[in-house]
């Protein structure tokens, strides 16, 4: 059971008369709530918002209320809090960097008889989000290519052709490592479409022949390419590294143009939260990270389990694990008119030496775009007392009493703004060989998502270890 202090009536010092006006706390304690933990009536008497026995009591319970244990292991199935989403040019993208140094799973020989077929890519592959029988998760890759038809060494004829193949595409995840990766399995690639002119034959008008090619060229691919990881996706960096995120389901979306990857947390979120991951990317954005808001109370709640958000301060508003002032936060959530920024109701309660309560006050936290790898800047707005408080109200706007008394809220603003900027700030995304640039275009609020739009491009990194 918490300690509190014993009830201490002795008037407060001029220094705390104008800390906690300048908190709200004359005004809570004499215009409670009703509660138990704000009181009500007016100052005279045994009026139980000045027992610091009672307020501290709440202030415990409040508090434990927002301890928030992990779940064990991540879960594996949605609605996700998360999602990483690609259009055809950022999967386009990806693949680009992965298989610089790599053949594209269309070249090599085929024998066919008594000659030799030798195939080689004419240009990039073109990457397409279409429904394949069978294979959910599957890509597209048309590519033309050229083909090169020979006897020992005498050549026999040349031609071209076009070949569409799907790729089916699979998450590994390290849950302990807290590492997913997206990879496109070349080795279980299929033929879904061949055409070629070649020695005077036209494919299309030979069907048994096209199939024939079909099912060979299919097997060779099949034999001489394998797994080739595209996306290395890590947990937020945030706290003592427990909270992890995981990739726990791929989707393709072809009417979307695009392909999702829906990713799980082992931070215990509420009910009813999960993105609604239907309809298409703006135009010209190879990339969105989606977030459900309902994250950021939760993480923040975890920040303070971890130190990483002080709950408790002393009387100069620095953190201190005894102080006589704490902190609890209650809402954290996008802004309902549009704006980028989402909205924090919090208390600041003071819980021993003689006058005790808690004053209400929202503050907003802007989100804006900077031009660093992470993209995303978040700035605390200025706390706003409750309505109804109020002298607290209009001494929080005096200057003066701001500049002098506001440290404890400044400590906690800065720390806030800091844990929800490492979490909306994820950009753990790497891609073995080869190093990926981002730069966030946009970043959209709404009450239930925040989404960061992403233009990035992909550089194979040089082989001196430069």
């Amino acid at each position: 059971m918490h300690s509190t202090t014993s009830v201490d009536r002795r008037p407060p010092s001029r220094r705390f008369r104008r800390l906690l006006t300048a908190l709200g706390l004359y005004a809570i304690g004499c215009s409670g709530s009703g509660d138990g933990t704000g009181g009500g009536g007016g100052c005279r008497g045994e009026d139980i918002s000045f027992d610091c026995e009672t307020q501290g009591q709440a202030f415990y319970r409040t508090a434990e209320n927002e301890v928030t244990p992990l779940l064990s292991p991540v879960p594996e199935k949605g609605p996700y809090p998360v999602a990483l989403q690609l259009t055809e040019e950022g999967v386009r993208r990806l693949l680009g960097g992965a298989v610089a140094d790599q053949d594209v799973p269309f070249t090599g020989t085929l024998q066919l008889g008594f000659a030799t077929a030798n195939f080689e890519p004419e240009g990039d592959p073109i990457i397409e989000f279409g429904e394949v029988s069978g294979c959910r998760s599957c890509i597209l890759f048309s590519i033309d290519f050229g083909i090169d038809l020979s006897t020992g060494n005498e050549p026999i004829s040349s031609g071209v052709g076009t070949v569409k193949l799907s790729i089916p595409m699979r998450l590994q995840a390290d849950e302990t490592a807290g590492v997913s990766t997206l990879i496109a399995d070349y080795g279980g690639a299929e033929v879904q479409d061949l055409y070629l002119v070649i020695y005077g034959i036209d494919s299309s008008e030979h069907d048994a022949l096209t199939g024939a090619l079909e099912v060979l060229l299919t097997e060779r691919i099949q034999e001489d390419f394998g797994p080739v990881s595209l996306l290395e996706i890590g947990s937020w960096t945030i706290g003592n590294g427990e909270v992890r995120l995981l990739a726990r389901e791929l989707i393709v979306q072809p009417d979307d143009d695009k392909l999702v990857l829906g990713m799980q947390t082992n931070l215990p979120l509420p009910g009813g939260s999960g993105l609604d991951l239907s309809g298409p990317l703006p135009v010209d954005q190879p990339m969105a990270v989606s977030m459900d808001t309902s994250l950021f109370l939760t993480m923040s709640h975890r920040m303070f389990d971890e130190g990483e958000i002080a709950r408790r301060y002393d009387e100069s508003g620095d953190p201190d694990p005894t102080g006589i002032y704490g902190v609890t936060l209650h809402e954290l959530e996008g802004n309902d008119m549009g704006n980028a920024q989402l909205d924090s109701l919090f208390r600041v309660w003071r819980i021993a030496e003689g006058y005790c309560g808690y004053a209400e006050a929202t503050m907003p936290l802007d989100v804006t775009i900077n031009n660093t790898r992470t993209g995303i800047d978040i700035t605390p707005g200025q706390a706003t007392l409750i309505a109804g408080v109020g002298s607290g109200a209009a001494a929080l706007e005096e200057q003066e009493l701001v500049e002098e008394n506001q440290d404890l809220i400044d400590t906690f603003r800065g720390d806030l703004a800091s844990a929800v900027g490492n979490t909306i700030n994820y950009d753990s995304l790497d891609l073995e060989g080869s190093t990926i640039v981002f730069a966030v275009e946009e970043v959209t609020v709404d009450p239930v998502a925040i989404h960061s739009y992403l233009n990035f491009q992909v550089y194979a990194n040089s082989n001196d270890g430069s």
